[in-house]
């Protein structure tokens, strides 16, 4: 595929592989020379490992895990300060989205005044409210309305690069050739 993909000139790989898989292509990628313009590696490039194994070939590459400690939405500075506390370290990209989930349901909870399991869904069904991933509420078919954090590996470190009003850094575009970074 990565021959195919370099004979027909491709300025961007799409996937969305495990981790393990995604940094075995980044390294064969290298190896057979395929430098596209940009990267996207849906849930790859989401573990710190990502930067780890790869060093800075593993930068350029994109990824939305879904938030990024850098949002500015209520609740998102005193989320990351006690993450800091016990981690040591800023908040990881999952953790917006576990303690968005936890909002929500509190809130239903609230709502319905019971934890009868249809009257709780239609509580959740009517969520419109502002989390720390930001303004939620959920179609008539059950999937949610969220905003959508882009990320990108620049000098072994996760930066935001979208939306562009939270964005910790530029986005890196194009990803310079491997035997360049």
């Amino acid at each position: 595929m990565i021959l195919k993909a370099k004979s027909a000139g491709a300025e961007a790989v799409l996937s969305m592989p495990s981790p393990p898989d995604g940094m075995t292509l980044v390294k064969q990628m290298k190896e057979l020379d395929l430098n596209s313009k940009v990267n996207v590696f849906i849930r790859a490039a989401d573990p710190p490992v990502w930067a780890q194994n790869l060093g800075k070939d593993g930068d350029y590459s994109l990824l939305m895990p879904g938030w990024h400690f850098a949002a500015k939405y209520p609740k998102v500075a005193e989320l990351n300060e006690a993450h800091q506390k016990l981690f040591n370290r800023p908040s990881d990209p999952l953790v917006g989205p576990s303690y968005a989930c936890l909002q929500i349901i509190s809130d239903a909870v609230a709502r319905a005044k019971t934890l009868d399991r249809d009257k709780l869904r239609d509580a959740i069904a009517a969520t419109k409210m502002t989390t720390v991933v930001g303004p939620v509420q959920f179609r008539s078919d059950g999937t949610g309305e969220v905003k959508v954090f882009i990320l990108q590996w620049l000098k072994g470190k996760q930066e935001l690069v979208w939306p562009k009003e939270f964005a910790t850094a530029p986005f890196g575009y194009p990803a310079p050739a491997f035997s360049q970074r």
